[in-house]
């Protein structure tokens, strides 16, 4: 009796399946899941952070004669592209390629002040008082959207931090944040 305790027992080899267990494909789920909730949280607090930084050049833009004057500048000279603010950049500007806009796509364009409905001054022809005033609207005109941008974008942000890691991922609304 002792001697057959001793003796290895015969086992029967199983085949290991070649489909994952239903709980470490709910394991891998909720690893992808958190990694992804963690991966947009850190984006959007950047993407809060340009957008603060984008209406703090906005607000400074319409106080300081100097910095309007330079972007006067920089529009008649090179078409605003050396700002580094999208919203002055016309060399890169939709409207100003001649592009079509389709406005279903981007219905944020449609309030868009066009340069081509001011006399922009230029090298040639000079300074126009109505560059100051394409400047003024333009930077009226991507306030609202950026301010629009940050409600959208704390809204995801609570709905991401909320989130359970299960059923459907939440989706944004913000037009630009996955570009």
């Amino acid at each position: 009796m002792l001697l057959k305790r001793i003796q290895p027992r015969e086992q029967k080899w199983t085949e290991p399946s070649r489909e994952p267990s239903p709980y470490l494909n709910a394991l891998l789920g909720r690893m992808e899941a958190r990694e992804w909730q963690q991966d947009t949280l850190e984006r959007l607090v950047l993407y809060l952070k340009e957008c603060a930084n984008e209406v703090k050049m906005i607000m400074h833009l319409r106080k300081c004669k100097d910095c309007q004057l330079e972007a006067q500048l920089e529009i008649e000279r090179h078409g605003g592209s050396h700002l580094g603010l999208w919203f002055l950049d016309l060399i890169n500007d939709p409207f100003e390629c001649g592009d079509d806009v389709d406005f279903e796509t981007y219905p944020w364009l449609k309030d868009c002040p066009r340069a081509r409905d001011y006399k922009i001054g230029s090298y040639w022809s000079g300074s126009s008082e109505d560059t100051l005033r394409f400047i003024n609207d333009r930077v009226t005109w991507a306030e609202k959207l950026i301010r629009q941008d940050i409600w959208a974008a704390v809204d995801f942000y609570k709905r991401v931090k909320d989130w359970d890691l299960a059923g459907a991922q939440p989706i944004s609304d913000i037009h630009d944040f996955y570009a």
